[in-house]
């Protein structure tokens, strides 16, 4: 079995792993807080470009 690091994959062969929420309670002020975000559509994401979330 051969490894190789992110460093050596080819544009675009990379694992591309990516949340687009993340929800959980502060564990100081326990304020339930959501993050959305899209990652940039480039490279690897750019299968998403057409992508419409509402």
């Amino acid at each position: 079995m051969v490894i190789k690091n992110m460093e050596q994959e080819e544009d675009g062969k990379q694992i591309a792993l990516w949340a687009y929420k993340l929800s959980f309670y502060h564990p100081v002020t326990k304020e339930y807080m959501t993050f959305i975000s899209l990652p940039e559509v480039n490279g690897t994401w750019k299968i998403i470009e057409d992508l419409s979330i509402n």
